[in-house]
Formats: C-alpha cells, structure tokens, sequence
C-alpha cells in the first residue's frame, strides 16, 4: 500500500449486499480466507481468517450502556507463502488493508500494539485500477521492505512458511452493522515485499474467489 490519501464518493451500504452475494451464500462452511498475490500466486499467499468461526461478529462497544457505534473486530493473518529459495527469511507480508462498504473512518489498532501502524484511506494498486482502503494495518518498512525505524536491518511483518492461524489483530472502529467478520475479510487486501531477490519487489493479493470483484466496492 502507498501512503498517499485521497477521497472516496459516497459508497452505499447496499453495495454490499450486490458483490458479495455468492460469498455470503456459501458463508456456512468457511471459516477463513485464501490470498493469493495478483502477479504471484503460487509465490505469495496467505490465510486470513475469524477468530473461531465463521459466524464471529465485531463486537459493540458500549459506555455507560449507550451504544457508541464502534466496534472491535479480529482476525487472524499467516504468512503462508513458501520461503524463498535464496533466502528463507523471504517474502514477508508488511501490509493488511480491507475494503468496507461506505465511507468510514476512525479505525484504531487495538493490539498488536508495537510493530505495526494503522493507516486510513490508504491506496493499493491492483490490476491496473487504484483501489481506496478503508484502513490497513501496516509494518513501518521502506520500498524495500526493511525497517524506516531503528535498526534498517531488522525486519519487520510477517515471515514465510507460517502455520495457521498465524497472528491475531485487533481493530476497533466503525464497522458495518451486519455483516460477520468473514464477511468484512471479504475485503481482504494483502501485502508482499519481497518475492522476488534484487528490487522492491512489492505484491499485491486480495481473496482467491470469483466474487471477489477489483474493486469490490465501486
């Protein structure tokens, strides 16, 4: 994801309902997502997924028994893609951003709470279109894929050949009222920096399923 913002037209919450049909329809017996890079598929994957089931839903938060509007949703994300032959430590995912019916704001990490940052409207190039993310969650790494902060050597993000679940985020924030996280995972937009030795190498994978239309709210 670049770090550039921009506005969004208004996006109806219906919008939803139309792009995700088929998702929502076959819902019952999936309890993760499988990413896969646009430009690499067998190269750069991952498993994105709810915390325990399919049917798990973001929690309300509540203030002295008012509804606040917000609400904390988790997931789970592994970096499943083979290690690079040439260097085991590689591809690493560095970035996990999500498409949300609306136009939304107000997302904040809720854990883990060091080695990663949220970003709001933030841009991921995919098939040739410019797609908008409402939020993604994202390591402090440069074009290269190494750290901006501290040691430029360490490295940051998730690490190939990891088993499932992986790591588990937290985001709390205005999400839509409605739909379980497999759903919201529907909007799932992946991250992969290095994939190939030499250059940024930088790929970009979203869910590997027919409903998943680029972008997926227009």
């Amino acid at each position: 994801m670049s770090n550039t913002r921009c506005p969004r037209s208004n996006r109806r919450s219906t919008v939803w309902l139309a792009a995700t049909g088929l998702a929502i329809a076959s819902l019952a017996g999936i309890s993760a997502h499988s990413v896969k890079s646009r430009a690499n598929p067998t190269l750069a994957t991952a498993f994105v997924s709810s915390p325990s089931a399919g049917t798990d839903a973001p929690i309300p938060i509540a203030w002295a028994g008012a509804d606040t509007g917000l609400k904390v949703t988790c997931f789970n994300t592994a970096n499943t893609s083979p290690a690079r032959p040439d260097n085991p430590l590689w591809p690493r995912v560095t970035a996990i951003g999500f498409e949300l019916p609306g136009q939304l704001s107000g997302f904040r990490l809720v854990s883990p709470a060091a080695g990663w940052t949220l970003e709001e409207d933030v841009e991921a190039p995919l098939d040739g279109a410019t797609v908008t993310l409402d939020f993604a969650i994202v390591a402090p790494v440069n074009p290269m894929g190494r750290s901006i902060i501290g040691n430029p050597h360490q490295l940051l993000g998730l690490p190939p050949g990891q088993a499932r679940p992986g790591e588990r985020f937290c985001v709390s924030g205005p999400f839509p009222t409605g739909p379980a996280i497999e759903q919201i995972l529907n909007g799932v937009v992946v991250r992969f920096h290095g994939v190939h030795p030499g250059g940024p190498s930088i790929d970009f994978g979203v869910w590997d399923n027919a409903a998943r239309a680029i972008p997926l709210f227009p």
